[in-house]
């Protein structure tokens, strides 16, 4: 059957070589919904044959128009905010801009500790009032960054939250609900908050790996200002570090102890528990 104009319309995913845009992008390829994958590599991993790259960097408005120079007709942007204190003022003359083009959808990915209106994405999430796709603590931070490193070599899961419990959530269901934010017919216009089906604190993560490991895996509780010093050790602008370690006190004294079905509800099948996705990434942290 043929496709209809709005089914051949490209899907643009910022951020094109994160944990979320690449899941997305596994989605739309299955489904041969076009796609760009837009970085400030330019490049698509060898295994997606048929996402369309370009080249994107926040820091430099100048690329912001090449994804239309790949696709003219975007009928939907996936956010990903660049790591500023403030990406308002990055993502409003895009989205300004992404508009006079013809595009008419975005969906934002936010943690669910940023309310709307309030700093980091909240402004941004305040400003779009069009779907502000929410993504929580990602378990994968745990098998793709900075954690990765300190459990496999170390033994340790670092941070500030004390005994706060998390709804954790894996990036493979962040980006199944966002699929469905980007391509379904109407849109969902409404704040998508996914969270795992668990809630979990960095103790109880690491006990489930010391099972799964078969190796001792304890989890570090540090001070905020230890924390933020470890993110500014690793690269991060010092208000960025300290925003991120802030975000760790509010888990530490409560503020993420909360559960919803939005996965089970968009997708049709429930999120996958932490247990579930340490069996299955067990060979990163060994």
């Amino acid at each position: 059957s043929t496709k209809s104009k709005e089914e051949n319309m490209s899907i643009l995913l910022t951020g094109g070589t994160g944990k979320t845009s690449l899941r997305i992008a596994r989605l739309l390829s299955s489904a041969q919904i076009p796609h760009i994958l837009a970085s400030r590599s330019n490049t698509a991993p060898s295994t997606f044959t048929d996402a369309q790259p370009c080249r994107f960097d926040w820091n430099d408005s100048s690329t912001w128009a090449s994804p239309w120079s790949v696709a003219l007709d975007i009928k939907a942007v996936w956010l990903v905010a660049p790591s500023f204190v403030e990406p308002i003022k990055v993502l409003k003359p895009f989205v300004e801009m992404a508009r006079e083009k013809g595009c008419q959808r975005f969906v934002l990915l936010s943690g669910s500790p940023v309310k709307c209106g309030e700093g980091l994405t909240g402004e941004v999430h305040a400003y779009l009032k069009e779907l502000g796709d929410k993504g929580e603590k990602m378990i994968e931070n745990l098998s793709e960054s900075a954690h990765l490193l300190t459990i496999r070599n170390e033994g340790k899961l670092y941070s500030a939250t004390g005994k706060g419990k998390i709804p954790w959530v894996s990036a493979e269901d962040i980006a199944a609900v966002a699929y469905r934010a980007l391509v379904d017919k109407q849109s969902h216009n409404c704040d998508q908050v996914v969270l795992g089906n668990e809630l979990l604190s960095y103790g109880d993560v690491a006990d489930i790996l010391s099972d799964v490991l078969g190796k001792s895996i304890v989890h570090d509780d540090r001070t905020e200002q230890e924390i933020a010093d470890r993110f500014t050790s690793f690269g991060l602008p010092e208000e960025y570090a300290k925003l991120l370690a802030r975000m760790d006190t509010k888990i530490k004294q409560g503020g993420e102890e909360y559960l919803n079905d939005t996965v089970e509800t968009v997708t049709g099948r429930p999120p996958k528990t932490f247990g579930e996705f340490a069996k299955e990434k067990k060979g990163v942290w060994l």
